[in-house]
């Protein structure tokens, strides 16, 4: 990990001024303060991730964009990684919506630690360390090696980081996740966060059997929902849908490697005809009704994840029973068991397929495909949608333009795709 420093911003003038309507740190200094600092950082949190879970879906494999002959596709659908920093200009989305949630979390943490009551304290604080765990996790999975992880002093002050790699990005998600297990007590649901991405983050760093013990405790039933407005059921539903213009629809075996999740016909992908394509009036494009409501909660953490986890824990060690997890999972919705593939490579495709269809839409697909890349040596052009128009990026570029302003450790791009 780069050098974290702080830098004072010196302003003179605007702040030279005593306004009675203006709120101070003096005047939050209390439980309710504290309070709304936590909730806006949860608010942020939400938005952040119902809103960027929608570009793992067109990134990957999950939905396909029906674009009418003359129109541009965006750089996100086809992963072109040149035109995505291109079109964002001087603006990061991705990296910098995770980014306010890394660091609206260290303003709510000390606020928190000072002012709420005991009985309240420890989960108020492991739901702040998930969170926090959580925007990094989802960036060392989403974004490039490079980027930086900006946050802000306990007094306000800018805290600019060097450029990380996906190694020093991970190890950090873990501490914070650390942090998460260790003060968290009574919330089921911010156990559930906390534990399972450290799950996944173990995963991304290959400690298999470390990410199993630290799920093992969380219930199948369990889950940690978002609380904002659904940006999948905003982008994708039948009012939406418009001959002529663009179509988003349900991916099915996108650009040759995409898995079938429409011809699969399977319950954990809900389908509704969408329309006929713009491209080609004989093809019939489907959307998925998994979202059914503006505020359809989107899961982010599960008891059903923490059971992945510990399918492919037994794995990669050897243990027959990874299968009879899987098919514990899919009786409780009808699904018939699944056998043996036989050569380990082929077991690594079921389970990572399984994988898809029970997190499909809520942002893990990108940390998926790039984990196959990274821990089983995958080529990314046998993984990822691939062959013409599309690119070549694995993963979200950082906007270098964005990164520099008023860092000045940030000099070059992604390190790797």
């Amino acid at each position: 990990m780069g050098m974290v420093s702080a830098m004072t911003m010196a302003c003179h003038g605007m702040l030279d001024v005593s306004d009675p309507t203006l709120v101070r740190d003096p005047d939050i200094a209390n439980a309710e303060g504290a309070n709304a600092r936590r909730l806006n950082a949860l608010g942020v949190f939400t938005q952040t991730a119902s809103a960027l879970a929608v570009d793992v879906a067109r990134f990957s494999d999950e939905w396909v964009f029906d674009i009418p002959a003359g129109q541009t596709p965006n750089a996100i659908d086809v992963r072109d990684s040149q035109g995505y920093e291109q079109a964002a200009g001087t603006t990061d989305r991705h990296l910098g919506l995770w980014d306010q949630v890394y660091y609206q979390t260290s303003i709510a943490i000390p606020a928190v630690r000072a002012y709420t009551p005991d009985s309240l304290k420890g989960d108020f604080l492991g739901h702040l360390y998930g969170m926090r765990g959580y925007a990094v996790l989802q960036i060392a999975e989403d974004v490039c090696p490079g980027f930086p992880l900006n946050d802000v002093s306990p007094d306000n002050r800018p805290l600019f980081s060097g450029p990380l790699s996906t190694d020093s990005a991970l190890a950090l998600a873990n501490a914070e996740l650390d942090s998460a297990v260790k003060y968290v007590r009574d919330s089921v649901r911010f156990v559930t966060l906390a534990r399972v991405a450290k799950g996944r983050a173990l995963l991304d760093e290959g400690k298999y059997s470390e990410a199993a013990a630290v799920v093992a405790v969380v219930p199948t039933d369990a889950v940690y929902q978002t609380e904002s407005v659904n940006q999948f059921y905003a982008q994708m539903r039948p009012g939406r849908w418009r001959d002529g213009d663009f179509n988003v629809a349900v991916g099915d075996r996108e650009g040759g490697n995409g898995l079938p999740y429409v011809s699969a016909n399977d319950p954990r992908i809900p389908l509704a005809v969408g329309g006929a394509s713009a491209t080609n009036a004989l093809d019939t494009l489907y959307i998925t009704t998994k979202y059914t409501a503006a505020f359809d909660p989107i899961t982010l953490a599960s008891g059903v994840e923490a059971r992945l986890i510990e399918a492919e824990a037994a794995l990669n060690a050897g243990d027959p029973n990874w299968l009879t997890i899987l098919n514990t999972l899919r009786a409780t919705v009808g699904l018939s068991a699944l056998s043996d593939p036989g050569p380990m490579a082929a077991q690594v495709d079921l389970l990572y397929s399984e994988r898809a269809f029970w997190l499909y839409m809520t942002g893990r697909r990108l940390g998926d495909l790039r984990r196959l890349v990274r821990n089983y040596g995958r080529n990314p052009e046998t993984v990822f949608p691939s062959g013409p128009g599309y690119g070549n990026a694995t993963a979200f570029p950082f906007v270098l333009a964005a990164e520099q302003v008023g860092n000045p450790y940030i000099t070059a791009g992604c390190t790797s795709r």
